[in-house]
């Protein structure tokens, strides 16, 4: 019942975030087919700013309560406010940054003088956004994890709508757009701290204290060290083609240099569902059932994520016309870049520095791959455009980040490190996908179809079919017992039904 509990609320969390995702993605498509491409880039770079420092600063604070609020009965209110204290004057220092010169200096970073503009309007966003990074670990420690679904969904869908009033009643205004968003941070901050106080009673003593501050503080500021460096090596991507290129490159880039809201869904999922037994194993010395429940999650996965990687890699420029229009047919470049990424993504090394209970391997690896991402894209992008820091990112992921989690984790679990990951299955799973995408595209040659949709309709039809028939040749035994498993729940519907 644990295991199921711990489940639940990973699977909560993930669609929480896969929906926030689906949101930004539908805002994105919106406002790139209503904005020209330098007003897009002003929004985009304004937004940027905010997650570029968002990890630095929320100083691992909301994870902190994971650990303070568990069984606190006498105190519980005063560990959350004092909580939320400490963001809001976290938001507050940066806030009066924008305001007193920090917008100047980063529009003239990023070339960009709009940004003056946006950034102040922008400034009173982290001040009311930044403690309800706190809503999530605060439900979930109180076993509410439905009112987080419902805070999540609702407040997205508030901040969609606020947005499409700003387009309505202010057409072709980045700054309504971007006030529009900052408003919508204190929607959120309503309903967050409506939920929490409910979520978490009185006790004894309910203010905080300069004591417990300082107690939050020790404990989080390592776990936030490790999220920063992981936050800004993901994010500096997207800074370093704002500096060094023009807006107009940026708002093609940042389209297509996008996290697909899926992948979070399956990887967490699968992660909170290995994970309990994972750590059981380790503690055990089982390390060899570690092993094979780590792979047997990854070949699994594999079975998921390599398809739908491979479909978006074909129809890449359909899409990105779908979603974005026409102009932004050119992002296709660096999303199929950035596809590259995905067959490691099944591959969950943190589970096993976890299980190890190892989180410093984790902050090690966001410090390397930070150094080395900004070492190597920034001549890539300089040299060669948006595209470069790309190809940064793939390089820097395939030549350190998979590397390090190799050697480590084949030192934690005792064996080689070609037996960390199955290569076999990988290749086969590869292998179908490159032949299915190459059927695919010279079969869609033969056919007489616009592009955009219709053309991505039938470019997906053609590979979707040609995979399947190949998935039954390499994997008979795997897809004989999802289909038995399908037919079984069906079956089982219909009785019940």
């Amino acid at each position: 019942m644990a295991e199921q509990s711990r489940t639940f609320k990973t699977l909560v969390i993930a669609a929480s975030n896969a929906a926030t995702a689906l949101v930004s993605l539908l805002i994105a498509a919106i406002l790139s087919r209503h904005f020209d491409y330098v007003d897009y880039a002003t929004y985009r770079q304004t937004l940027l700013v905010y997650h570029f420092v968002g990890p630095l600063l929320a100083l691992g604070l909301p994870a902190a309560l994971y650990f303070f609020l568990p069984g606190e009965k006498r105190r519980a209110r005063a560990v959350l406010l004092e909580n939320l204290l400490l963001l809001a004057l976290s938001g507050s220092v940066f806030a009066l940054f924008l305001v007193c010169g920090g917008n100047l200096l980063i529009a003239d970073r990023f070339s960009n003088p709009d940004l003056k503009i946006t950034l102040l309007v922008f400034a009173l966003y982290p001040v009311l956004f930044l403690p309800t990074t706190s809503t999530g670990s605060t439900l979930v420690a109180q076993n509410r994890v439905a009112w987080l679904t419902f805070h999540t969904i609702g407040t997205r869908l508030a901040r969609l709508a606020l947005v499409g009033l700003a387009i309505l009643i202010f057409p072709h205004n980045p700054v309504a757009v971007v006030g529009a968003t900052a408003i919508s941070g204190g929607v959120v901050l309503l309903s967050g701290l409506v939920l929490m106080l409910r979520a978490v009673p009185r006790g004894e003593e309910n203010r905080p204290t300069r004591g417990g501050m300082t107690s939050q503080l020790k404990y989080a500021v390592p776990i936030g060290l490790a999220l920063m460096m992981e936050g800004i090596a993901l994010s500096i991507d997207q800074v370093l083609v704002s500096a060094l290129c023009r807006p107009e490159e940026y708002a093609v880039f940042v389209n297509g240099a996008m996290e697909i809201p899926f992948l979070k869904v399956l990887t967490a999922a699968a992660t909170a569902v290995i994970l309990p037994e994972l750590v059981a194993f380790y503690k055990d010395g089982k390390k060899t059932e570690a092993l094979g429940l780590w792979l047997k999650g990854a070949r699994k996965l594999s079975l998921l994520i390599l398809p739908m990687g491979g479909l978006l890699f074909v129809v890449a420029p359909d899409l990105m016309t779908v979603l974005y229009s026409a102009e932004y047919t050119e992002s296709s470049g660096p999303f199929r870049i950035y596809l590259l990424l995905l067959p490691a993504r099944m591959v969950f090394f943190t589970a096993i520095f976890q299980a190890a209970g190892r989180s410093d391997l984790i902050l090690r690896r966001a410090v390397g791959t930070l150094i080395l991402n900004a070492v190597i894209s920034f001549p890539l992008v300089y040299c060669f455009g948006m595209e470069g820091a790309a190809w940064g990112t793939v390089i820097v992921f395939w030549g350190y980040v998979i590397p390090y989690c190799m050697r480590v984790c084949s030192r934690l679990l005792e064996i080689r490190w070609f037996n960390l990951m199955p290569l076999k299955h990988i290749g086969l799973n590869m292998l179908a996908i490159t032949l299915a995408g190459v059927a695919a595209i010279q079969l869609r040659s033969l056919v007489s179809v616009e592009g955009g949709l219709p053309s991505g309709m039938v470019l997906g039809f053609f590979y979707v079919g040609i995979l399947a028939l190949l998935f039954f040749i390499f994997f008979p035994a795997e897809m004989k017992a999802s289909f038995q498993s399908v037919r079984g729940r069906l079956q089982k519907s219909r009785t019940r039904g």
